[in-house]
């Protein structure tokens, strides 16, 4: 090189200072657009500890949850809880990733291809004068086939659509989780509380009874029938409170939160004293059939299909490769301009476009498929629910039958017309009567959940409508 610098003339020196200015300025360019990376390892013992140390009176927490407008200090109520799970959960922060990964696919579909640099330096032994040196730097642009980028794109925002969508989806699914946990803890105080007040009622019984049957007024099978039941009431408290440490557990997994975090947390239940029946069922299913989220992700992922089936046909031209280049042959400067493009002769990009035209077919039978399984939930979701609020209405009527005939017996006791035995018997009749109401209304509260979810709408609230 240093030879051919002595004998080159001057117009060799105009262009190889022409030559090294260009390569100096894409050098700065490719320095100046790269990424570093930057290391971010996971340490499994690390994360552990922040997992089961986590706590509802966290000082981040706290910030974000009165920033949403909660207000802790009242109670965890569903919104609270549902605001600690948007905070804590590992789900919502991977959907919200895979929309991040979704959006980077719209920058690699926008990018512009970088060119091509080429050189081909050769050397004449035979020839030294001018100078035996033949060097011939090339830059190629590729000028993509416009249909095909912005179709690319195209496909890309579809997809961004579809993961943001999923983002909603995964949000209304995390606030079944914990509406679900918080419900079932509610109705299984509720529960405990009436066992507890039954085994008391069992066992008023059985002393009564083993009272008479001490004086020989009752067989010593009566005393050991109501011995046997007032164990059976005893065992069902034992269940139920079992039954309760499960719903806090769950709970707290619902939030995202070991379960010593909710051991003293004030819990407010408010939400399910204020149900929202559902009115104009017809209009709310027909939305819910257009604008729940993952109806709306799968119409986007069938856009997206769409989209790819449109760059594939259009990338049977991909596009015109320009390469403007540079020669200094034998001490003389000369500029070369080369044109390529493909001839689609033994293809036609055919393969692409068969799985991109299948991959379209699949998308659109998932859309149809999501559409349906959505009817079928909302249908199946009304039905359970209308026959729950039958249930409740013969619940109510035969805990009001059971309440009368308290009364009448606990008038009857004070009169002295029956004994003590009756009088229990009866309280003990009403207080499963109102088991079996309070059982209905659970079974009405769940059916509205699910009806809820299959509506993506909320049917409880904190405050009166």
């Amino acid at each position: 090189m240093k030879a051919g610098a002595a004998s080159r003339p001057a117009g060799g020196c105009a262009g190889g200072g022409r030559w090294r200015g260009l390569a100096g300025a894409a050098l700065l360019l490719a320095l100046a657009g790269c990424a570093p990376y930057r290391p971010a390892p996971i340490d499994p013992a690390v994360t552990a500890t922040a997992l089961t140390a986590r706590r509802l009176d966290q000082t981040g927490l706290l910030r974000f949850l009165r920033a949403m407008g909660a207000r802790p200090e009242r109670g965890f109520g569903l919104r609270a809880l549902t605001l600690v799970a948007v905070y804590e959960r590992p789900a919502l922060k991977l959907a919200t990733a895979e929309a991040g990964a979704a959006a980077a696919g719209v920058v690699r579909a926008r990018q512009v291809p970088n060119p091509t640099l080429s050189l081909s330096p050769t050397l004449n032994a035979t020839q030294a004068s001018p100078s035996p040196i033949r060097i011939g730097p090339a830059i190629s642009f590729l000028v993509a086939n416009f249909g095909a980028r912005q179709a690319g794109i195209a496909a890309a925002e579809a997809r961004v659509a579809a993961a943001r969508d999923m983002i909603a989806a995964t949000a209304w699914q995390e606030r079944g989780a914990v509406r679900a946990a918080l419900l079932a803890l509610f109705i299984d105080r509720r529960a405990l509380r009436l066992s507890r007040r039954l085994a008391g009622a069992a066992g008023e019984i059985e002393t009564v009874i083993a009272g008479r049957a001490a004086r020989g007024m009752l067989a010593a099978s009566a005393l050991a029938g109501a011995a046997q039941a007032a164990d059976q009431a005893r065992l069902a408290v034992a269940r139920d409170e079992a039954r309760l440490d499960a719903d806090r557990a769950r709970l707290a997994a619902a939030i995202g939160m070991p379960a010593a975090a909710l051991r003293h947390a004030r819990l407010s239940f408010a939400a399910f004293a204020h149900p929202v029946a559902p009115r104009d069922l017809p209009a709310l299913v027909r939305r819910a059939l257009i604008a729940r989220p993952e109806i709306e992700a799968a119409l986007a992922r069938y856009r997206a299909a769409d989209a790819a089936l449109r760059q594939a046909v259009d990338s049977r031209f991909p596009g015109l490769r320009i390469g403007p280049g540079y020669e200094y042959d034998q001490g003389d400067n000369k500029f070369a301009l080369s044109l390529s493009l493909p001839l689609p002769v033994f293809n036609q990009h055919q393969g692409q476009i068969a799985v991109a035209r299948a991959r379209r077919r699949v998308a659109a039978a998932a859309f149809e498929r999501a559409q349906a399984r959505a009817l079928g939930r909302i249908d199946a979701a009304a039905a359970v629910w209308r026959g729950s609020r039958a249930v409740l209405r013969a619940a109510r009527r035969l805990e009001a039958v059971a309440e009368r005939r308290a009364a009448q017996a606990a008038a009857a006791y004070r009169l002295g017309a029956t004994g003590r035995l009756r009088l229990v018997e009866a309280r003990r009749a009403a207080l499963l009567a109102r088991s079996q109401r309070l059982a209905a209304e659970a079974a009405a509260l769940r059916a509205l959940a699910g009806l809820g979810d299959a509506l993506e709408m909320p049917v409880f609230r904190e405050t009166p409508a």
